[in-house]
């Protein structure tokens, strides 16, 4: 019956194994689509930067045009 402990942790160290590969998949996973969002977001941020920059010019057009 010396056996049955060393099946035991031998069963303990494959789970081991499995979890933490799937750990290690799921943080690779999410860093890879993260980094994806991460440019997305930046696009949308020099967008919005470059949309400021027309308004400020438009603001600027106007008042030097008298119209307010």
């Amino acid at each position: 019956m010396h056996w049955v402990p060393i099946i035991a942790w031998g069963v303990a160290a494959l789970v081991t194994v499995v979890v933490l590969g799937f750990c290690a998949y799921e943080i690779l996973w999410k860093t890879k689509r993260l980094r994806g969002d991460v440019r997305q977001l930046q696009a949308v941020a020099d967008q919005l930067l470059e949309l400021r920059g027309d308004l400020v010019r438009a603001q600027e057009r106007i008042a030097a045009s008298g119209l307010r």
